[in-house]
């Protein structure tokens, strides 16, 4: 195998949420450290500075957010990494919000793991678990966004992958829609006047 090979697929993005499946195998020859696997602001229906969809027709702006607050509310995970190695290290697939910085070094270093992951097994997923809020920042992420807080985005960094060493993830992600929009645009009418407004 020539290199390590990563995938993303969208199995759904809505008004309200996303489902998103990540993948990745390795040669054995470097490790994976992606603090942007999953990119927030390029989620369906992401808002620009000026309340409007980006990368629309209709953007004042065009420019993203400084953070856009997404939840998780589900995990599934076949993660097939070594349980141990010549040094007794265990590997591991880590998802994290992403932290601020200049670097994705800095970044790191002020991420939120959310999980470390090996074998296989699910979260949330028809547990009635609570759903995983940002906490890059601040004492419980969004809305107390401070110069501390990522901008949304979910990473990716491994640990002790060895050649043909494989993960997949699907992750199912809740939008704050006070970031991305919920129909309004699509049908302002039936969104906001009563009585056909839609009711959260």
């Amino acid at each position: 195998m020539a290199g390590a090979k990563y995938t993303y697929q969208v199995l759904r993005d809505t008004t309200t949420d996303a489902v998103i499946k990540l993948t990745g195998i390795f040669d054995g020859a470097s490790q994976e450290a992606n603090n942007q696997r999953i990119q927030a602001n390029t989620l369906y229906g992401a808002l620009d500075a000026n309340g409007v969809p980006l990368r629309s027709s209709s953007s004042l702006s065009n420019t993203a957010l400084s953070y856009y607050d997404l939840q998780l509310t589900g995990l599934k995970y076949y993660v097939n990494l070594p349980t141990s190695n010549t040094s007794g290290q265990i590997g591991t697939v880590e998802v994290f919000w992403n932290g601020s910085g200049s670097t994705p070094a800095a970044q790191y270093a002020n991420s939120a793991t959310i999980f470390h992951l090996n074998s296989s097994g699910e979260f949330g997923l028809g547990e009635q678990l609570p759903s995983i809020t940002n906490n890059s920042g601040g004492t419980n992420g969004y809305p107390l966004v401070t110069a501390n807080t990522g901008n949304g985005d979910l990473g990716v960094y491994t640990s002790g992958a060895t050649a043909n060493s494989s993960y997949t993830l699907i992750i199912a992600l809740r939008k704050n829609n006070q970031m991305y929009q919920r129909g309004q645009f699509n049908d302002p009418a039936a969104f906001n006047y009563t009585p056909y407004n839609l009711k959260p």
